[in-house]
């Protein structure tokens, strides 16, 4: 009779032991981890017959450490250790192939600039859902790009300020970031429970997601989205959209992901600022995979 009960209670105990209500963030000052992203796009644009393809392979590793928790929100230390940024095209060649693991030469600036992302803290202002309140420190990321480069005249910083705000500056990363950490919404931590939630900033998404799978340890999420991305520059604007898939792995307890990949395909047109009444059509496919390495 003994052995009966203690294997209905081991049972019993094994069934719920996941007995978090909620999925979300759960973590504490000093947690650490750090994500490795690798993310492609392929750009074809259809000009009077003749298509051109541009591919953008990114990758970079980032650490992230906690440094406070205060009235329900995390903030979170981020700093990129390496990035690799290469654009190339079967019809131009190498657009840009450029490494912070590799020291640049003096007179590469661009490498110089790029060099100055390394260790440069930023700090993360975030939700237990995974929403970013804001960004702290991207005015002093851009700076040490700048001074990492040995620019100092005063016309030279202003006009590079302006362009590296576009990639670098609150919104555009505000809304990269989102798009590994606004996972969670009003959702519960049950199989089957759905919940929905939407990304701003230049990719504007709207994202309906589904839990496939979930123990103690880790749960499965996956997501579909349907996406709308605008680029704005001097010389050309890009307006596109369309649909994204999405899969990703989390610490059930933590709700750090600890893997993720999403695919997806958008299509629109290239408007030429010195031709407004020209349409290019153009498509952009995209994946991105995340990983954390530690």
């Amino acid at each position: 009779m003994k052995k009966t009960i203690i294997y209905i209670l081991v049972l019993i105990i094994s069934i719920t032991g996941f007995s978090q209500a909620t999925l979300q963030y759960n973590l504490n000052v000093g947690d650490s981890f750090a994500i490795r992203q690798d993310s492609e796009q392929i750009i074809t644009q259809d000009i009077s017959g003749n298509k051109q393809t541009i591919t953008n392979d990114i990758s970079a590793e980032m650490s992230f450490v906690v440094k406070k928790v205060e009235n329900n929100l995390f903030y979170i230390e981020m700093k990129y250790q390496t990035l690799k940024m290469k654009t190339s095209s079967p019809s131009l060649g190498v657009l840009m192939d450029m490494d912070t693991s590799i020291t640049p030469d003096s007179t590469d600036v661009q490498g110089l600039i790029f060099q100055g992302l390394i260790n440069s803290p930023i700090t993360l202002v975030m939700q237990k859902n995974g929403k970013i309140n804001a960004l702290e420190g991207t005015e002093v990321l851009i700076d040490n790009m700048i001074k990492n480069a040995g620019i100092t005249d005063p016309n030279t910083i202003t006009q590079v300020r302006a362009s590296l705000d576009q990639q670098w500056g609150d919104n555009q990363l505000l809304g990269n970031f989102e798009q590994m950490t606004y996972i969670y919404g009003k959702n519960k931590a049950t199989l089957g429970d759905n919940w929905e939630n939407e990304y701003t900033g230049k990719m504007k998404s709207k994202n309906k997601w589904n839990i496939t799978s979930i123990t103690d340890k880790n749960t499965k999420i996956a997501g579909t989205s349907e996406v709308e991305m605008e680029n704005i520059n001097a010389s050309a604007t890009v307006i596109v959209s369309g649909s994204l898939k999405t899969m990703i792995t989390v610490n059930s307890k933590t709700g750090i992901m600890l893997e993720g990949n999403a695919e997806g395909i958008c299509k629109g047109n290239t408007l030429i600022s010195t031709m407004p009444d020209t349409k290019i059509p153009t498509t952009i496919e995209f994946k991105n995979n995340y990983k954390t390495i530690k």
